[in-house]
């Protein structure tokens, strides 16, 4: 794609993803929709349906919304690993877990890439952005080795349990260096909650499933190879049992 190509595209990226709530609403809807084939696990839950519907109204700064998903992250891995049993119903509760886990991860590294590390590298180092991209690249790799094997097949458990590994330690380098370095960059709070509108405007438009091989720099490009990716996916996963998200977005 040439340099023209990208610059043309770019108004077009912008209307589409910011300025157009009405179109990105109609969106969100189709997401409520898919999401809406969730497994209840009892107790109090925060289904990714409801969650749709607070899509657009932001109330925390970004970086609250990015713990909460690394807590949802761990959560899900936690209830995975307390979901005991062989049988085809404990096997069926583990894949829904995982099929939630990969939906979170896949959307959350899209939204944290074109949203936050932009700023990062602006703001920040660029070279700060390169890595944390070069960590969700890793991430995205060995998501993409599980997304095709089943719950129950040889090397499975050791595959989620190296991806939340890795996950857990990116995590803690957000939460303890970049994040506290993009909140002194922006220290109102009120620029940080438009950015959580942005961050979650961006999970409702972004693919469902990991792919290592799409670009993830600059935001635009990533945003376009999206587009067309993400109903794809959203069309697979209508063959797919969900968990839901026991972890509030906000």
């Amino acid at each position: 794609m040439s340099a023209r190509t990208l610059l043309l595209a770019r108004p077009l990226l912008q209307r589409s993803f910011v300025a157009a709530p009405l179109r990105l609403s109609a969106i969100a809807t189709a997401a409520r929709g898919n999401a809406s084939s969730t497994t209840s696990q009892g107790g109090k839950t925060f289904p990714q349906a409801d969650q749709a519907k607070e899509s657009f109204r932001a109330r925390r700064p970004v970086e609250n919304l990015i713990v909460n998903d690394h807590r949802s992250f761990e959560e899900l891995y936690e209830r995975y690993q307390g979901t005991k049993g062989t049988g085809p119903a404990a096997l069926e509760t583990k894949q829904a877990i995982v099929n939630e886990f990969v939906r979170e991860v896949a959307q959350h590294s899209v939204a944290e890439e074109t949203v936050v590390y932009s700023l990062i590298d602006k703001l920040v180092d660029e070279k700060v952005g390169d890595q944390l991209r070069h960590d969700h690249l890793k991430v995205k790799e060995a998501l993409f080795k599980l997304d095709k094997i089943n719950v129950g097949d040889r090397g499975f458990d050791e595959l989620f349990t190296k991806i939340v590994s890795m996950l857990k330690t990116h995590a803690k380098e957000e939460e303890t260096r970049q994040l506290p370095a993009l909140r002194a960059k922006i220290p109102d709070e009120k620029e940080r909650i438009e950015l959580s509108a942005k961050f979650l405007r961006a999970k409702v438009i972004s693919p469902t499933r990991p792919h290592p091989n799409a670009p993830d720099k600059p935001a635009a490009l990533e945003i376009l190879a999206g587009l067309p990716v993400a109903p794809i996916d959203k069309l697979r996963d209508q063959t797919r049992s969900f968990a839901e998200r026991r972890v509030p977005q906000e």
